[in-house]
């Protein structure tokens, strides 16, 4: 009998493709074996989580690695409601508000890595995007819902400008 390297693979991965001799032949013999316990540590390895720093390190090594990641974020709070002023308005008066309304949500994401600060003043919109790491994110985009909004930030220092009001329900980062 002859056993290949492919199926001492298929053992360890694939039970079910091994003919019943080979599969008895390396039950057998599975303690024992280099080639069956390299397979079953690479197995298990398969199934541990990559940790983020050695992610980017790969990243940095090979240029066809795109390492993305998804960030979302959720409104800390319902914005505050404008204010109504107690004063009195007689009934032949209108009331005068000229000043453009402003609007500000926060958002900060599960593991309060990072918060946005959304400000709508009048026809604009800012977006403020902060690490509580104090890390200077480089190369990332954001993402506004519900209108699915996408904009690309070179990096977080300075706030994203956008010309239009923007309700925000939802915001994520993907770098």
């Amino acid at each position: 009998m002859k056993i290949s390297e492919r199926d001492i693979f298929n053992f360890v991965f694939y039970p079910d493709l091994v003919r019943k001799e080979i599969k008895a032949f390396l039950s057998s013999i599975a303690e024992t074996s280099e080639e069956v316990k390299f397979y079953r540590d690479l197995r298990i390895s398969l199934n541990q989580p990559i940790e983020k720093n050695i992610k980017n390190k790969i990243a940095e090594i090979i240029s066809a690695y795109k390492l993305t990641e998804s960030i979302t974020l959720f409104p800390m709070h319902n914005p505050l409601k404008e204010k109504k002023h107690d004063k009195f308005v007689l009934a032949a008066a209108s009331e005068n508000n000229t000043a453009p309304r402003m609007v500000t949500k926060t958002f900060v994401d599960d593991g309060k890595d990072y918060l946005i600060k959304v400000l709508t003043y009048g026809k604009t919109t800012k977006i403020f995007i902060f690490s509580t790491h104090d890390e200077v994110i480089k190369d990332f985009h954001i993402v506004v819902e519900p209108q699915n909004l996408r904009f690309h930030l070179d990096d977080n220092t300075e706030p994203l400008k956008i010309d239009q009001a923007i309700e925000a329900d939802l915001v994520r980062i993907e770098l």
